[in-house]
């Protein structure tokens, strides 16, 4: 039996009660509390109801024929259209597990008989405020999960676009200061000099966005192959020299062996390396030493260290200049160009290689960056003989 009222903007609840008075009683409380009510003798009618009509709370006693409450509340959590509608279950039963076999069917809250009408109508209220509210959260997140996915979409597939421009643009730009540099024109030489900086410059900045939208959405992907760590130094002093230079500070190497052979992407790992450097370039006075560091440490892990002057950054400071596009207000040069993503990608590559990426600072003493590749990426001069003699 199907029953409801006219208060079309009220929440609908269906009751579902093989005792005949029990839905009567229940029927009146909740229509005089203006709820819209439908209500069913049987858990196989009320899914019915709720397959054809929804509802927006199911109150169901638990036990009855045909098909119970507990039966019901899990066939509820089945379907996906009405998976979310709150279940009150309402017993009389003495077993002590009932309310916790009618939980784990899926249940929302429950009622014990005899019922207290006095509170019956708050139970209810309260149910219902609770599911809009989660109803309210998941629309957020869902939201917030669909912002984030154009959001990427749209990051990756504008750097893909503008990749292709620049490359042209610095190609071009080369081109013409081969032939400025041939006429002897040397102010012509410059202003092409600047249009290959700025192109590389931006173009750097579109691979930094489009690493980053590949760290947000999980684990970034390597290539793996044999190098050494002074194949990799030598690859990220290339990558970041033109900061070092623009900055006017010397790099320092103390390498305890450069043919040290480890198991990664040397490609990603020059890169994070590089990003240290430059971190600290930009934030070193002119002049200043930087001192990029190589060891195996006790435990057999390597360690790329890269060790600053500059200013160095309060504790309550490390995690935010950790986080993507953030900056910390290093009072020397808070006016650098970036866009804050060069510590977070360089832990997101770390992290990709199972590694850790370590800071301590101390201000006015500078700071110390260490990426810590685990051990098993090490590759012993046994193994490296083995696979020469193959």
């Amino acid at each position: 039996m199907k029953r409801g009222s006219f208060v079309s903007s009220a929440p609908r609840v269906l009751l579902v009660d093989d005792d005949p008075i029990m839905r009567e009683l229940a029927y009146e409380k909740l229509t005089a509390a203006h709820y819209r009510v439908s209500t069913a003798e049987n858990g196989v009618d009320a899914l019915a109801i709720l397959k054809s009509d929804g509802a927006d709370l199911v109150i169901s006693d638990l036990e009855m024929p045909l098909m119970d409450g507990f039966e019901l509340t899990r066939a509820i959590r089945a379907e996906r259209a009405i998976a979310q509608i709150p279940v009150i279950v309402i017993t009389a039963s003495d077993y002590a597990d009932a309310v916790d076999r009618a939980f784990a069917a899926g249940a929302t809250s429950f009622l014990a008989k005899p019922i207290n009408w006095t509170l019956f109508n708050q139970a209810v209220k309260f149910v219902l405020r609770a599911s809009n509210d989660q109803r309210a959260l998941r629309l957020a997140r869902d939201q917030a999960e669909a912002g984030a996915k154009y959001k990427d979409g749209l990051m990756s597939v504008m750097s893909h676009e503008l990749r292709t421009p620049l490359n042209a643009i610095i190609g071009f730009g080369q081109l013409l200061g081969e032939r400025f540099a041939q006429q002897n024109d040397p102010l012509h030489k410059e202003y092409a000099d600047y249009i290959i900086d700025g192109g590389k410059r931006l173009l750097n900045t579109i691979s930094d966005m489009l690493l980053a939208s590949d760290a947000g959405s999980g684990p970034i992907a390597i290539a793996e192959a044999d190098t050494t760590v002074g194949d990799i130094i030598a690859a990220a002093r290339t990558i970041s020299a033109a900061v070092v230079a623009t900055a006017q500070t010397q790099v320092v190497e103390t390498v305890q062996d450069a043919n040290l052979t480890i198991n990664c992407d040397q490609r990603l790992v020059a890169r994070a390396l590089s990003k240290l450097i430059e971190n600290a370039a930009k934030f070193s006075p002119r002049g200043a030493k930087i001192i990029i560091g190589a060891a195996l440490t006790k435990k057999g892990d390597l360690a790329l260290m890269v060790k600053d002057a500059g200013p160095g950054i309060a504790p309550d400071q490390l995690k935010q200049v950790l986080a993507p596009f953030a900056q910390s207000d290093m009072s020397l040069k808070r006016s650098e160009q970036g866009l804050g993503l060069g510590l977070p990608l360089a832990g997101a590559i770390a992290r990709a290689h199972g590694a850790q990426l370590k800071m301590n600072s101390t201000v006015g003493l500078g700071t110390r960056a260490v990426i810590v590749l685990p051990a098993h990426r090490m590759r012993s001069p046994a193994a490296r003989g083995a696979r020469n003699a193959a």
